[in-house]
């Protein structure tokens, strides 16, 4: 099973993260998905993982 990153609008965060909110039919009805197309991504650097290195180079897209 293939399974999508969870990106959410931020009118969903708080109802997201509300630890009261546990009923998966009512998380499914307040907690929409970010459209895809407002996403820009790139690929980066494997040093990225490293939390020891931090360069300004690795926020530039390769």
């Amino acid at each position: 099973m293939s399974r999508m990153p969870l990106t959410l609008d931020a009118e969903s965060l708080a109802s997201w993260l509300d630890p009261d909110l546990t009923d998966r039919e009512t998380i499914r009805q307040v907690a929409h998905h970010l459209d895809v197309g407002l996403i820009t991504h790139w690929p980066v650097r494997t040093q990225v993982n490293r939390p020891r290195i931090e360069v300004a180079e690795l926020l530039t897209p390769m």
